[in-house]
């Protein structure tokens, strides 16, 4: 019999006692995320992996701290409304994890100084060259439509970070060919397939 992810994974954490080693193995490698793969052209470092998805719930803001699989967050539990697609300052993770949900692209920056005008601008000069979402409309529209919010996250652990349904990415700089070629393989790909703007912030 096979179990659902989520409960898989409060078995993991919680323990069960005396347990089976098959059955450990078994359950690690459901939640074991596959290797690292480079994209673009190795100028920053840019690379994505595909990783375990847990089913999402909603979950109110004033509950407390969610836990999440994976830095940056990629699928699980999340808040009950969304983000407007676009950039923003400081979306709260459990807001811009629902994007995902829906088929979107988050793209995360560090801004520890609180000075990062020049790379959100980078990442939005990314996104203006990214394939329209035929999903979300005809393709000859202007400006192409895309699912992908770009907000500061201070707890990615690189200065450049990206995260879909599934799947997370990394890279020291922003990388505009990499980032494209994450959003062609894991946008559209979650739960849900939405293009409707959210509420937030």
């Amino acid at each position: 019999m096979r179990l659902p992810c989520g409960l898989l994974l409060a078995l993991t954490l919680l323990g069960c006692g005396e347990s089976n080693h098959a059955s450990d193995a078994s359950t690690d490698a459901l939640l074991a995320p596959l290797p690292w793969m480079p994209l673009g052209d190795g100028t920053c470092g840019a690379r994505a992996r595909r990783v375990p998805t847990l089913s999402g719930v909603h979950v109110d803001p004033s509950s407390g701290p969610i836990q999440w699989l994976t830095n940056p967050p990629s699928s699980g539990n999340h808040y009950g409304s969304w983000a407007r697609w676009g950039a923003w300052p400081d979306l709260a993770r459990g807001t811009w994890v629902h994007n995902l949900e829906h088929g979107g692209v988050a793209l995360l920056y560090q801004c520890p100084s609180g000075a990062c005008e020049a790379t959100r601008d980078a990442l939005v000069s990314a996104v203006a060259g990214f394939p329209g979402d035929p999903a979300c409309g005809p393709a000859d529209a202007s400006p192409a439509r895309v699912r992908v919010v770009i907000t500061n996250d201070r707890e990615i652990t690189t200065p450049i970070a990206a995260s879909a349904w599934g799947a997370v990415y990394e890279a020291s700089c922003v990388d505009a060919a990499s980032l494209r070629q994450f959003y062609a393989m894991f946008a559209g790909r979650a739960p849900e397939d939405l293009c409707a703007d959210g509420s937030a912030p």
